[in-house]
């Protein structure tokens, strides 16, 4: 609105002037600022003739007409970099959400001599405490700088339906982020939703669905492997697992093959996927028979690094889900592992438990939190997301998706999940080699 009263002349205190208008990119211009401006700007005050198009839909440059005189918007995105934020000054420049602090930086030397530059952001602060935290909104002594915050319900165009429709849909942070505009810092537990109570439960069978496993590969620390099933509710049941230190390559390709088997995973599709920098890992087991796909490890956003997308993905399918009154992530409570002391375990729980956000001081000492996971273990966390992450991507390329089996609303008990000593014991009367020893 501020920038379509500037264009018409309309402003109480900004005169009619060149500007420009950023967004993250020119598709999402499209849709949001541009469509805006051309809701505002009445069509007979537009010179269309002047008009210039980056392509089909996406406007370039708007000439606006004024008191006969011709001012000029000029779209720009942050995918364009620095560069494309230098050039002649301006009166004006709309950022519609936050944008990297060197392009910001650019344009507030765009005056022109003797004039003044306003500036203006409108966003959501889902990047968490970034440089706009620190040099916008914490500096309230600057005279220049004004800042406005608001909420859902400050939009009287939001019906009671639709924001609870949309809160359902969000974690406890997001929702301070996106319903009350609030900048946050990931501290302490990474899977803060997690409580064994509610999460871990027997399971005396083989949950139906699409079956995965991932592993993450060690030796001198465990190596981990996960097997999950999720069904056409989109429940993920991490029904099997191993984690230990030691194994090599060969011990895993012999686990997997030995568990699938007396499970009757052998003759169900299983997809395998690994952390895509263990390539060399990875490669071993394919041109042993194992098929495992690699993951690359990046959000997919540009908001979010890898790890704070990923404890998300846990975070949303770990809630207790306002329609099936449970989480969508249940875990078994055989994943057994045991310590150097002999004391047995659940090797995920611990983890998930265990696992907090990474903490660095600054110069007076003070602990300020990282966007990164601390350095305890989370082998079986990775295993597990893994997982999480390559359905995530599927689902957003249309290039997967949930198999629509009889929902496992209740387990499908097609063969029991072998115990650890029925293992152990099958695998001695076999010979097996001693690495089996302790493992569920």
């Amino acid at each position: 609105m501020e920038a379509a009263k500037v264009l018409l002349g309309e402003h109480p205190f900004i005169d009619p002037s060149d500007g420009w208008v950023f967004c993250p990119s020119f598709d999402e211009q499209k849709d949001t600022t541009q469509e805006k401006l051309l809701r505002y700007i009445p069509d007979s005050r537009i010179v269309w003739d002047d008009v210039t198009w980056l392509r089909k839909g996406i406007i370039k440059e708007l000439v606006v007409l004024t008191n006969g005189s011709k001012y000029r918007c000029t779209f720009k995105s942050y995918e364009q970099g620095r560069d494309k934020a230098q050039g002649a000054g301006k009166g004006w420049v709309w950022f519609d959400e936050e944008p990297p602090l060197d392009i910001y930086g650019e344009v507030s030397v765009r005056s022109e001599a003797g004039l003044p530059l306003y500036i203006w952001m409108t966003m959501t602060p889902i990047k968490g405490m970034t440089w706009v935290y620190d040099r916008i909104y914490l500096n309230s002594s600057n005279p220049d700088l004004f800042v406005s915050t608001a909420t859902w319900d400050d939009n009287p165009f939001l019906t009671a339906e639709q924001k609870a429709k949309m809160a359902s849909r969000l974690t406890a942070a997001e929702l301070k982020v996106r319903r009350e505009g609030r900048f946050m810092r990931q501290v302490g537990l990474v899977a803060s939703w997690f409580d064994r109570m509610v999460h871990v439960m027997d399971m005396d069978g083989v949950p139906d669905g699409d079956f995965w496993f991932g592993v993450d590969f060690g030796f001198s620390v465990p190596s981990c492997g996960l097997w999950v099933s999720v069904d056409s509710e989109e429940n993920v049941w991490v029904f099997d697992g191993f984690y230990r230190k030691g194994l090599t390559n060969p011990d895993i390709k012999s686990i997997i093959e030995y568990r699938e088997k007396k499970v009757g995973l052998n003759e169900r599709k299983v997809k395998r996927v690994a952390d895509g920098a263990q390539a060399s890992d990875i490669k071993e087991l394919n041109d042993a028979g194992i098929r495992i796909d690699a993951v690359v490890k990046q959000s997919g956003t540009d908001h979010e690094n890898w790890d704070e997308w990923r404890a998300k993905l846990m975070e949303t399918l770990g809630r207790v889900d306002e329609y099936q009154k449970h989480p969508k992530i249940l875990i078994s409570s055989a994943l057994v592992a045991e310590d150097e002391e002999g004391n047995a375990y659940n090797f995920l729980v611990r983890e998930l438990e265990n696992l907090r956000w990474d903490e660095v001081k600054n110069e007076s000492g003070e602990k300020l939190p990282k966007s990164v996971w601390g350095k305890q273990p989370n082998h079986a966390v990775d295993a597990l997301t893994y997982i999480l992450a390559t359905i995530e991507n599927e689902r957003r390329n249309g290039t997967g998706g949930i198999v629509r089996r009889t929902p496992a609303s209740a387990l499908v008990a097609t063969q029991v999940i072998p115990t650890a000593e029925s293992i152990i014991t099958t695998m001695k009367k076999a010979n097996a080699k001693s690495v089996w020893d302790g493992l569920n």
